[in-house]
């Protein structure tokens, strides 16, 4: 049987990866667009997109002058976004791959910002290194999320939150049943859930679509003051 050979050239581009340019100056205060930021090579679609970010960001209820996780960071987005509007405050992006960190690294250094700072780790191992925070974003998911959550509450400072965005509904129980394990141990916790489903217009012809976003549960959990 007569053998095919296939060769594949691989061309190494020196310098920082190409965005599409954008004048800071004139980006909005909230809700940077999507394209604004650099992703990771290697794990396409970890931008967090915009309408979900500022959604996240009110759940949030942030304040100047505080300590923010956002835990399982991808590409940095909701950190930039944070550390924007809160130049005060301290925002640690906790990613453990080496993509993501590049790219926190990098959209970081282009928006200009001096509090915010990429933590490359493994959770919930690092983060018993890290200041207690005031705010928690947590955009990871899967098998460790319990332990994550555990070390997170041990963590947070009294009146804090935290918020969960997920797209599978096995995490959804996992969060849940962790609520409500340590509510009756600990009565000053409280939770509330946004079911978000959201859908952006296409141009396909003379036509307008809607391209429906992955629909999530946004789940925040407070801790209130002892």
């Amino acid at each position: 049987m007569e053998r095919l050979l296939s060769v594949v050239v691989m061309l190494r581009v020196s310098g920082m990866p190409i965005v599409e340019c954008w004048d800071l100056e004139k980006l909005p205060l909230l809700g940077v667009p999507d394209a604004a930021f650099i992703g990771c090579g290697d794990r396409p679609g970890l931008t967090v997109e915009r309408e979900l970010r500022v959604l996240v960001l009110g759940q949030l209820a942030l304040q100047s002058g505080q300590v923010v996780w956002d835990v399982g960071a991808g590409n940095g987005a909701v950190s930039i976004e944070v550390a924007r509007l809160f130049p005060q405050s301290q925002v640690y992006a906790i990613e453990q791959t080496v993509s993501g960190i590049s790219a926190i690294e990098f959209n970081g250094a282009r928006f200009g910002l001096q509090n915010l700072f990429s933590i490359r780790g493994t959770a919930p191992e690092i983060l018993h290194r890290l200041r207690p925070p005031n705010r928690i974003f947590i955009g990871c998911r899967g098998a460790g999320l319990t332990k994550i959550l555990g070390v997170c509450a041990l963590r947070l400072l009294p009146g804090g939150s935290m918020v969960l965005v997920l797209d599978v509904l096995e995490d959804v129980a996992t969060v849940l049943s962790w609520i409500g394990d340590r509510v009756r141990r600990e009565p000053y916790w409280s939770y509330r859930i946004l079911q978000v489903q959201l859908s952006r217009s296409l141009l396909a012809g003379d036509v307008t679509r809607f391209v429906p976003l992955c629909p999530v549960s946004m789940i925040t959990i407070d801790r209130l003051l002892d």
